[in-house]
């Protein structure tokens, strides 16, 4: 018994030995998160996943504001949108690109997005401060899924007096949020598409001409400064230009041109000092308001200077006094200038614009497209057009290179290359769909061929460089891709889009590859993501409207009648805005994504 008692002490001896010298357990309770600063937490929340970030967000108050932070939507924006769109950049593909241009960082330099298809500076301070990459995060999520809110902008009424329809066309473009609207009887106007309030408002009617608006064309290279250029063309062959002040929030006319003899234009393309018309006939007129000061020294003018003063007081040549032989293809130049019109005395802020060259083709039909850009200090006027062939119809691009500024010796900016470049012959689909579903044509207004035939072809046609779409009446697309370098043009085989139920009236598309599209009837609008893929895939837009109580109900635009018409779209980084006529009114419908 004594041995057994001692074995019993030594061991109680031994635990408390061990108790005292044992290192205390962790509280379960004990917070290690919330002595770390913010910046520590910002950096180690950027490395979780969306759904990862959803679940933190409600955790407390401090990480809610903290999963709100820029740097951490930024990588996630990056990751989602930048990254595999700069992965179908040829050249991206291979380990090296991937390890050094494709990683992120929060010092990026110049990312590959912008819905010019160009590089977005991420270092200015401009950018950073107007950057909310959560929203921007939302809003490229809502395109890619088609959800928006819908709203109705009234543009146009019937005339109260008799109840009939006013005998008008509405043109719309749009710019970074801005419609701007023409037709005979409201004038010019500029909405806010944002507040859906107007901003700034003309009148376009002019005691000598008594034209009515039928193309319009804007200028958006000085849109950071408020200013946006404004081309409008008439059915008389007049045009004019326009400068809305946004800050101002005033329309002033800067020059009108007077009526000419070789019909309406049917279609224009403002980069100021550039601009580019079509008529009804397809002439090509390319202008110029950039004009040096005529200098001439001991009487003697010289003799761009005299030919322009020659021609002041009548109008453009007819077309029958030009003739060349089609060496060019379907667009070719007539020899000599046509003469210049004169401006209206009253008003006018710019000098009478420079005729550069003209081209008359004889095979051209409806529809047409027209461009102007800048490419590294070059401005290049483009034409799109389509022509019949044997086997069915092509489009064709005509380029005209022009040379920045002037010389030493004053001289007016001249073309110094041109390049042309046609696609393959494209077969008609062999069934037109049954009406309403395909919308009339032609849409544009220029002349069918002497036949007098409907044939085969595209409905309308969009030119953005290097993208080439055009709606076919068969309810599809066509995309072709354009290259341009130093020394040759050229443009891909199509590549067709399907996806729409109906017959589409209109399109439009980007230099990012983003382009959208309208049916003629109801509500069908999809979202075209094109560039670098070849199945050409698209989403359909399902808005969101909202009743009168305030509440929204789903799915409740997806039905229309049948006498509202869609015939034009357009769209920026935010909306996309079609024209909708109904009854005798006109509409814009604003469909957002923010």
């Amino acid at each position: 018994m004594p041995p057994k008692r001692r074995r019993v002490d030594a061991e109680r001896d031994v635990e408390a030995r061990s108790a005292t010298t044992k290192r205390p357990r962790l509280s379960a309770s004990r917070d290690f998160v919330s002595p770390l600063s913010d910046e520590l937490l910002v950096r180690i929340l950027t490395y979780l996943s969306l759904p990862q970030l959803l679940e933190v967000a409600p955790v407390s108050r401090r990480f809610h504001r903290l999963s709100e932070d820029s740097q951490v939507w930024k990588r996630l924006y990056y990751s989602r949108f930048v990254l595999p769109r700069a992965m179908r950049i040829p050249g991206f593909r291979d380990g090296s690109a991937r390890e050094g241009k494709l990683h992120y960082t929060s010092r990026k330099a110049v990312w590959a997005d912008g819905r010019r298809g160009g590089w977005v500076d991420m270092r200015s301070e401009e950018d950073k401060a107007s950057r909310d990459w959560k929203r921007q995060y939302k809003l490229r999520h809502n395109w890619s899924k088609g959800k928006c809110a819908v709203e109705e902008l009234r543009v146009g009424d019937v005339i109260p007096s008799t109840g009939m329809e006013a005998p008008r066309k509405m043109l719309v473009k749009v710019c970074e949020g801005i419609a701007v609207t023409a037709d005979v009887a409201s004038g010019l106007r500029a909405w806010d598409l944002k507040t859906k309030q107007l901003v700034a408002h003309i009148s376009l009617s002019d005691p000598d001409s008594g034209g009515l608006p039928s193309c319009l064309a804007l200028d958006d290279q000085d849109i950071r400064n408020n200013v946006v250029g404004i081309a409008v063309g008439f059915n008389d062959g007049s045009f004019g230009v326009w400068k809305l002040d946004l800050e101002d929030h005033r329309l002033v006319r800067r020059y009108r041109h007077e009526k000419s003899t070789n019909g309406g234009l049917a279609g224009a393309a403002f980069s100021y000092p550039y601009l580019l018309t079509a008529t009804e006939s397809v002439l090509i007129s390319l202008y110029t308001f950039d004009r040096p000061i005529s200098t001439p020294q001991e009487g003697k003018e010289s003799e761009s200077d005299s030919e322009t003063e020659r021609g002041s007081d009548s109008e453009t040549a007819p077309e029958s006094d030009h003739h060349a032989e089609d060496h060019m293809g379907p667009l070719r130049k007539p020899l000599g200038r046509p003469k210049q019109g004169q401006p209206f005395p009253t008003g006018t802020s710019l000098p009478a614009p420079y005729l550069l060259t003209s081209l008359k083709s004889h095979t051209s039909r409806a529809p047409l497209a027209l461009s102007i850009r800048k490419s590294a200090g070059r401005t290049i006027a483009s034409i799109a057009y389509t022509f019949s062939t044997l086997q069915g119809w092509s489009l064709g691009i005509q380029d005209l290179h022009l040379k920045a500024g002037y010389s030493k010796s004053n001289e007016m900016p001249d073309i110094t290359t041109t390049r042309l470049a046609y696609t393959l012959p494209v077969r008609g689909a062999g069934q037109t769909p049954s009406p309403p579903t395909s919308p009339a044509r032609p849409r544009t207004g220029l002349r069918r061929l002497e036949s007098g035939v409907d044939e085969d072809g595209p409905i309308s046609i969009c030119y953005t460089h290097p993208y080439l779409l055009a709606t076919l009446p068969d309810n599809t697309l066509i995309l072709y891709l354009c290259t341009s370098n130093a020394s040759s043009l050229s443009i891909s085989p199509g590549i067709r889009l399907w996806g729409h139920t109906s017959g589409i009236s209109d399109a439009e598309i980007t230099a990012r590859g983003k382009a959208v599209s309208v049916s003629c009837r109801g509500e069908e609008i999809r979202v075209w993501e094109l560039e670098g893929r070849a199945d050409g895939r698209s989403i359909e837009v399902r808005p969101t409207a909202t009743n009168g109580a305030g509440q929204d109900t789903e799915e409740e635009l997806t039905i229309a009648a049948f006498d509202e018409r869609r015939n034009w779209v357009g769209f920026d980084d935010e909306m996309v805005i079609v024209l909708k006529e109904s009854k005798g009114t006109e509409s814009l419908m604003v469909y957002d994504f923010t």
